[in-house]
């Protein structure tokens, strides 16, 4: 795979979970790798190498003001990960908590627009950018987590809009569909638990992903072997969006 040697990363939500992992392995790789964050990444940044900036992603003058800094102190950039984002939806819509709805909206689905709109005015010809949809909202949804789905599945739209409107520029635009990622802070741990087994179960494979395996996905796609791709959504999920698992099928017609 290509080197990221002397490539500037931007990494929202860099400070914890898929962002991290993200982090920690393209400054493994050679890259200078920025992270934003509302949560303090200073210890994370210090870490591999990097920088830190406070990032409210639904804020527009916080994220232009961000963008701005990290080209006057690092250079334009060439690869933005999109990655923050927050799911605290647990109702049927008929019951949905209006607050929280629209704090999703404006985290995942405001935060991913305006992430690329500034980020698109800050990066090298030929970048790179990945964003952090789902399985929901990638061909699925899930009950009580309508609003969660809808937001990621604007987060693919939006992704495809940015690589039509950016092709001319060599920028391209991928998003990961994950689901049942273990160790996240957004799903239980992968373990022996009835609700790790659950996750797990679901899936094709039998078990639950792992950040690392979100994480070698997007280093491919901001790779140089991926330079004909762009405008694609890729499914980091065992297989669970394929169809109905052997362990659901089995319990299904369990006694």
């Amino acid at each position: 795979m290509s080197s990221f040697k002397n490539k500037i990363v931007f990494i929202t939500g860099g400070a914890s979970g898929i962002g991290r992992a993200m982090a920690e392995r393209f400054a493994a790789e050679g890259a200078r790798v920025c992270i934003g964050d509302i949560s303090d990444g200073t210890e994370v940044a210090r870490a591999i190498g990097g920088a830190y900036y406070k990032l409210d992603v639904s804020d527009e003058e916080n994220t232009r003001a961000v963008y701005q800094s990290i080209e006057n102190e690092h250079g334009k950039l060439d690869v933005i990960c999109l990655v923050a984002g927050v799911a605290f939806e647990d109702a049927v819509l008929e019951e949905l908590d209006m607050g929280k709805a629209r704090k999703m909206v404006e985290i995942n689905l405001v935060g991913v627009m305006l992430g690329l709109k500034y980020g698109t005015q800050h990066m090298n010809d030929g970048g790179a950018i990945i964003t952090a949809g789902s399985a929901a909202g990638g061909g699925m949804t899930v009950a009580m987590q309508g609003v969660y789905s809808a937001t990621k599945a604007g987060v693919h739209y939006l992704t495809r809009t940015v690589a039509i409107e950016q092709g001319g520029r060599g920028i391209r635009a991928n998003t990961l569909c994950a689901a049942s990622i273990a160790g996240t802070g957004m799903m239980v741990d992968e373990d022996d638990s009835p609700e790790a087994r659950f996750f797990g179960d679901i899936t094709a494979l039998g078990r639950m992903g792992r950040p690392a395996d979100v994480v070698n996905m997007a280093l491919f796609l901001a790779s140089d072997e991926a330079n004909f791709i762009t405008g694609g959504e890729f499914a980091v999920d065992g297989g669970l969006t394929a169809g109905l698992s052997n362990g659901i099928v089995k319990a299904l017609w369990a006694d």
